[in-house]
């Protein structure tokens, strides 16, 4: 799987050092802080509160997450022990909602999945409840990439994604040969 983000402006001079967190990000959430206004963590069952600590998590890394993130910045925004979010970014990992880059010995960054930060734009096709989107993006080197979401549409959840592909543009007619080979292997 290949990932990218944005790389940042070499042209660009710091005065301070600024943190990830002072940087903010485009994508929408629906809650504005947090901590302040979400659901508490305290008083609910175990099984609901790590939900809404993962939650939590989640949304750090979203909101705030898009040229890095470190476990110490979403400590910050969270109010959550360094132990819970580690266990959440773990599993959030191996949901492949986040995924991380190490920086230098013991600096971690987390990024969110699923959107490409350089996309020339968006196709869509609905079948149902089932929605594919489609993004040409550029990637390390310049090089194209096809991003390929797969969403469901629900009234009670709205559209939710359920998986996702990237694949490099020079890939596209060797990967529709195999996906043709396969539906008429199966056909027959």
């Amino acid at each position: 799987m290949i990932w990218w983000t944005q790389m940042p402006d070499p042209d660009r001079q710091d005065d301070d050092e600024i943190s990830a967190l002072d940087l903010g990000s485009d994508l929408e959430d629906p809650l504005d802080e947090l901590s302040d206004d979400g659901p508490s963590v305290e008083g609910f069952s175990n099984d609901k509160s790590d939900t809404l600590a993962q939650d939590q998590v989640r949304r750090a890394v979203r909101k705030y997450g898009e040229d890095g993130i470190t476990v110490s910045e979403i400590m910050e925004v969270t109010d959550l022990a360094r132990n819970t979010v580690d266990k959440h970014l773990a599993r959030l990992r191996q949901l492949r909602e986040v995924y991380r880059q190490k920086r230098d010995k013991q600096t971690h960054f987390y990024y969110p999945n699923g959107k490409p930060l350089h996309s020339f734009g968006k196709k869509r096709i609905e079948d149902g409840e089932t929605i594919l989107d489609i993004q040409l993006a550029k990637g390390k080197n310049d090089d194209l990439y096809f991003h390929l979401t797969e969403k469901r549409f629900s009234l009670m959840e709205g559209e939710t994604t359920e998986g996702a592909v990237i694949f490099p543009i020079s890939s596209l007619d060797e990967v529709f040969q195999k996906m043709q080979e396969f539906a008429e292997e199966v056909e027959k």
